[in-house]
């Protein structure tokens, strides 16, 4: 199984995990896929089809009319057993949210492989 987008009653099973799945900034945790947003739509993969997952943080730094602001994306990026990967938006500037879903993530998935290689 890949990346899909999904839609809402297309398929019972995946709609009833997006409609129960816990919201960490910009991701949905269900019992059997992980779902993000990706422009309008939101993308979903399967959790049993992900071999890695770890966090990455780019620090960014912006101009304003106030001075320098420095904030942090916060990814998880996904490797899929299949070979293909994905970075995963959580948060901007709130990096709590990232953490939180990475450890939810490995007490729901502890076959998962976590951390960089």
């Amino acid at each position: 199984m890949e990346m899909s987008v999904y839609q809402k009653n297309k398929n019972p099973e995946i709609t009833q995990d997006f409609e129960q799945a816990d919201l960490y900034g910009k991701v949905k945790l269900g019992l059997n896929h992980i779902f993000w947003k990706k422009r309008l739509s939101w993308q979903y993969v399967s959790l049993n089809e992900i071999y890695r997952i770890y966090r990455r943080v780019e620090a960014v730094d912006s101009k304003m009319c106030c001075g320098n602001v420095n904030f942090d994306i916060q990814k998880l990026v996904i490797e899929l057993k299949d070979g293909t990967s994905c970075e995963l938006v959580v948060s901007e500037g709130v990096p709590r949210e990232a953490e939180v879903l990475y450890y939810a993530l490995q007490n729901q998935r502890p076959e998962i492989l976590y951390g960089k290689v």
